[in-house]
């Protein structure tokens, strides 16, 4: 329920994104609903959650990110959402996190 919830929200908020470009919003939120959705069946899950969403307050929907950098993390968000919490860290993670 929760990962679904996350991608409603980043679908939602991508909306405005022109195709192959991300703005620091949108990817740092991307980011957030996938390590929420990583470390939900910690202890501290929710308390994590919450850290890494705020760190999104402050972010630009206007200001872009450089393509490698944002695919980059954009795929491994993608890969996080896409297994069960608790999994061990994706290939595509490599060098992030």
């Amino acid at each position: 329920m929760l990962i679904a919830a996350a991608a409603a929200l980043v679908l939602s908020m991508s909306s405005g994104t022109k195709p192959n470009t991300y703005n620091e919003r949108w990817l740092c939120d991307l980011w957030a609903g996938a390590q929420c959705a990583a470390t939900s069946c910690q202890k501290d899950g929710k308390e994590r959650c919450v850290a890494v969403s705020k760190q999104c307050n402050d972010t630009s929907r206007r200001a872009s990110v450089e393509p490698s950098r944002a695919q980059k993390k954009a795929s491994c968000a993608r890969a996080l959402l896409s297994q069960a919490c608790g999994s061990p860290k994706p290939p595509e993670c490599d060098g992030l996190m």
